[in-house]
């Protein structure tokens, strides 16, 4: 009887292991059968893209009761791509709160996106180092259209800061290479009533400034103006309410970025003696009463309602200000006119702003993710539109949303599309339109002078933003030459990272005293000793040991 027991038991544990093996083989088989393959350009059946987003509600806008799950832009990229795309994940607003997301998924082994934009080059960095995220060398070759990599090819800087052991780990993100670069923007309307001409010196901001600040520009009856908006918090070379051009006007070097010196090397730009002279000129200006009296502590949002707020005459930023926060102003004070000008001239003709870095961010990719030949699908897809080569977008991205149409023809005006023109851009799996570095302000410089009309979707969709917009451009484009750009775009060095939060406190404390005249001058001097023994020279052999790293140089 047990030897019966056991020969049933045993055929039992047989007949299930059988059982398994088969299934698994099936599983495989079916998986193998049903693997998705490109049929008349559209995989069949659709690939699915996980990712995680941070989303900036103030940037991103939805019509038709739409969100970012289920859109118009989702829908075509699986109608038209048999792509589908899925958001693991969403919160709320960008930079610290997605870093933070994906900085928890890593401490609790969680999986992590298929896809995930990374701009912090210290978390991609990590992400790297982790062995999470795959190499993408043999995928650009593979996957990768001739247009693709002719970008690439053309703007390699892009990979410095997802390289390591060269191998290539992300995808850039572009940024438009000039797209964040500064014009001053003065009000218009004040020069005019004080019978003043735009700038073209610093001298002559300085003229400007003090009849802004002392002849009631406003007509308020008040002395409550200001000469120019700054923000001084976290760096006075910025995205909005920019400083650097006061800088520029000195020199080739600019408050906390690397720049190379004669010899070819990396220095950092807050120790060279022309900073000196800029702080020097700023404590002027706070003194003469030109700048708001909280400037140490105001950031770039905080900083520029001054200028929005109608207080203030003179503001540097963007091209794209245009967009936001311009009209603001314009609905604050009725009458009042904006104008573009460059960048003014120093004492000794120097000019110099703040120039973009060439990408906002890279995308990595799960070292289990399979469908990098999906990926490269869509990003073509999607940058085709960009040079006008679409087959997807021949009129807009997308109908009733960027554009409509009447009478048989693409009309791009924002005020004849029902409910309102929206930028579907914002909906795609990249963030928005893929940039060229330069292309657009380009465009729009040409478009500008009347040396070419639109002809493309994207290029008329530019031209719709309105005249502000194009002849900012067309100043920022005519003055590249003076872009000083921060060099140094790899992860932290060891020492920066042990150090760097110390030293820039240090830098800040001490500009900040300056600019407000608690300091004297030459604290600048101390400030410049103090930083090289603090860790500063071992940080610069550091950033020049990575730079000959990706430079060869």
């Amino acid at each position: 009887m047990k030897k019966n027991i056991s020969l049933i038991l045993l055929l039992l544990l047989t007949s299930v292991l059988m059982f398994g093996c088969n299934k698994q083989s099936n599983t495989k088989e079916n998986e193998e059968n049903t693997e998705s393959k490109l049929v008349n350009g559209k995989f069949d059946p659709p690939v699915t893209i996980t990712t995680g987003r941070g989303l900036n509600t103030g940037d991103v806008k939805f019509k038709n009761d739409e969100d970012i799950h289920n859109n118009v832009h989702n829908k075509w990229a699986k109608e038209a791509l048999g792509i589908e795309i899925k958001y693991d994940w969403i919160v709320a607003g960008e930079g610290d709160q997605f870093n933070n997301k994906i900085r928890l998924s890593l401490s609790a082994n969680e999986p992590l996106p298929d896809v995930m934009l990374i701009g912090d080059r210290q978390l991609a960095s990590d992400l790297i180092e982790s062995g999470l995220v795959q190499p993408i060398d043999e995928a650009i070759e593979k996957y990768a259209t001739p247009r693709i990599k002719k970008l690439f090819e053309d703007f390699p800087q892009g990979f410095t800061t997802s390289t390591v052991d060269g191998k290539r780990y992300g995808v850039p993100r572009y940024s438009g290479g000039n797209g964040s670069d500064s014009v001053l923007w003065i009000r218009q309307d004040w020069l005019d009533k004080l019978n003043l001409k735009g700038p073209e010196t610093l001298e002559d901001v300085e003229k400007i400034m003090d009849a802004f600040v002392h002849q009631d520009p406003d007509g308020n009856g008040k002395d409550d103006t200001i000469g120019v908006t700054l923000a001084m918090k976290y760096n006075l070379a910025t995205w909005m309410a920019d400083g650097s051009w006061i800088f520029g006007a000195y020199g080739d070097y600019l408050p906390k970025l690397w720049s190379k010196d004669e010899d070819g090397k990396l220095v950092y730009g807050s120790i060279q003696p022309s900073i000196k002279q800029g702080l020097a000129k700023l404590n002027e200006w706070f003194e003469k009463g030109y700048l708001d009296r909280e400037v140490g502590i105001l950031d770039e949002e905080k900083a520029i309602e001054s200028f929005v707020s109608g207080k203030s005459g003179i503001a540097a930023a963007p091209p794209w200000a245009a967009d936001w926060p311009l009209p603001d102003l314009l609905k604050n004070n009725p009458g009042a006119v904006v104008k573009a000008y460059p960048m003014p001239s120093g004492p000794d003709g120097n000019v110099g702003r703040y120039g973009e870095g060439y990408l906002t961010g890279a995308f990595l990719f799960n070292k289990d993710f399979k469908h990098l030949d999906a990926f490269f699908k869509y990003y073509d897809a999607i940058y085709g539109y960009l040079l006008g080569e679409s087959e997807y977008f021949e009129n807009g991205m997308h109908e009733g949303y960027d554009y409509v149409m009447k009478d048989g023809k693409p009309v791009y005006d924002k005020d004849e599309i029902p409910g309102g023109w929206v930028n579907p851009g914002k909906y795609n799996l990249l963030g928005d339109i893929p940039d060229a570095p330069f292309l657009m302000y380009d465009l729009l410089k040409q478009f500008h002078r009347g040396e070419k009309k639109p002809g493309t979707a994207y290029e008329h969709i530019l031209v719709a933003r309105g005249d502000l917009w194009l002849e900012s451009a067309a100043i920022i484009t005519d003055q590249n030459e003076h872009r000083i750009e921060n060099l140094f775009t790899g992860p932290p060095t060891k020492t920066q990272t042990s150090k760097g939060e110390f030293l820039s406190k240090m830098q800040d404390k001490t500009f900040s005293e300056i600019v407000y005249g608690k300091a004297p001058l030459s604290d600048f001097d101390k400030f410049v000793e103090e930083w090289k023994a603090g860790g500063g020279d071992k940080m610069t052999e550091e950033v020049n040991e990575w730079y000959k790293s990706v430079s060869g140089k």
